[in-house]
């Protein structure tokens, strides 16, 4: 399962909790608490940026660019995907 960039119009269909493992997508928007949305963008999790789910459990390992990071699952929901 492939997702790719919508156009602006169209809603965010899932969260990074829900991306199955090994499935590169495209991030839509991040709906967190002003202090971890700002840590994210940080780390390079911006709006058109791919990343790919390499390990899922109670932490997600997240691939984004050449970046591989652990990630609570209650913090991956606040990562929406464009499909």
């Amino acid at each position: 399962m492939e997702l790719r960039k919508t156009p602006q119009s169209a809603t965010p269909s899932l969260d990074l909790s829900q991306l199955p493992l090994n499935c590169e997508a495209i991030i839509a928007s991040i709906a967190a608490a002003p202090r971890l949305a700002s840590r994210l963008r940080e780390l390079g999790f911006l709006p058109g940026q791919p990343l790919r789910v390499l390990r899922a459990g109670s932490a997600l390992i997240v691939q984004i660019g050449e970046t591989r990071l652990a990630m609570r699952r209650r913090d991956a929901i606040s990562i929406r995907l464009a499909s």
